[in-house]
């Protein structure tokens, strides 16, 4: 049985002994505030739509994300990295469509040019899949696991089945392997690097998913 822990599909608060989630956007300078000691927080990876929703994991497009938004993040952790090391806590960043991390490509971007400091990723493979591609899962999902797999800092992943939100955007539902989508997440998973790394789930319930 993997480590697991549970994280809130929309409320904020403790996911484990030492994980906290928050809403905040780290593009925003006051986003130290969140970071408490001896903890470690997850947070959606930048954003800039005023109209977006990180309770339910959606966030609109905008063109300045993958330039402009990912050299204002580049220079948030520069800031945030002193922050993380004196509260000895640690900062993982949750991609989804919208974000700054949105893809396997946009992570490799970040990570690859990344000095060493307490900030690593928490891949959520169904925040940053569109329903068009949930419906080929066996061609996306096991390209994501191998590329990401091979970055140790994408520390755990987020399981979790998938519901239509949109015509572009999918939202988390507790796994239930009844449904093929999460068949074919879970199997993907268990053949991947992440296998041997973090698991957050939405709900208790879910540990006998993937028992």
């Amino acid at each position: 049985m993997p480590d697991t822990q549970i994280i809130p599909s929309r409320n904020l608060g403790r996911s484990g002994d030492a994980s906290t989630c928050t809403h905040e956007n780290p593009l925003e300078q006051g986003f130290a505030g969140s970071i408490e000691p001896d903890s470690t927080l997850i947070a959606w990876a930048g954003w800039y739509d005023r109209a977006a929703e990180p309770a339910l994991g959606v966030f609109p497009s905008d063109f300045r994300l993958w330039n402009e938004g990912l050299d204002l993040l580049r220079e948030r952790i520069d800031t945030l990295a002193p922050v993380l090391e004196e509260r000895n806590a640690r900062l993982l960043l949750r991609p989804a469509l919208g974000l700054v991390l949105s893809d396997p490509h946009s992570i490799w971007a970040l990570l690859e040019k990344l000095p060493a400091c307490p900030i690593g990723v928490l891949v959520d493979p169904v925040a940053m899949l569109t329903p068009e591609m949930m419906d080929h899962a066996e061609d996306h999902l096991p390209r994501m696991f191998d590329k990401l797999g091979n970055l140790e800092r994408c520390e755990a992943v987020v399981l979790s089945g998938a519901n239509v939100h949109s015509d572009e955007r999918l939202t988390h539902q507790p796994l239930d392997w009844s449904r093929p989508f999460d068949q074919t997440l879970i199997s993907c998973w268990r053949e991947s690097a992440f296998a041997q790394r973090g698991v957050y789930l939405l709900s208790d319930a879910c540990r006998s998913q993937i028992a």
